[in-house]
């Protein structure tokens, strides 16, 4: 769930990448001001993806977001759009990494059965 080395650093380069993936969705909210939530949505998941806090339900986010604007196709952005679900899903299946706040947070623990260290990541 949160590998180290090389792995850790290529689940933060996606990471990363899925956060520019989702800037396309702020340049077509910014007109019109009756899609204000979907601003403040796509700064969140952004900034929760740079983070990598609580990254399952971010990239849960950008499925939706990428899947409702690829439904409507009204703002003409199906082709960026293809690559945030894709990335989002390989994001959600592969983990935020070891170099994210979920890893701080919830990540890698002690386990002791009476009285004997068992595993011991840190």
């Amino acid at each position: 769930m949160f590998p180290l080395g090389a792995s850790g650093g290529g689940l933060l380069l996606l990471r990363v990448a899925l956060s520019a993936a989702l800037w396309p969705f702020l340049a077509a909210t910014l007109p019109s001001p009756s899609s204000s939530y979907v601003f403040w949505l796509v700064i969140g998941m952004s900034l929760s993806l740079l983070t990598g806090l609580l990254t399952p339900l971010a990239c849960v986010s950008c499925i939706v977001l990428a899947g409702s604007q690829f439904v409507s196709l009204h703002s003409g952005l199906a082709m960026q759009v293809l690559p945030v679900p894709l990335i989002a899903m390989a994001l959600l299946l592969l983990g935020p990494g070891a170099y994210s706040m979920d890893a701080r947070l919830y990540g890698h623990r002690v386990l002791t059965l009476s009285g004997k260290k068992v595993a011991d990541w840190k």
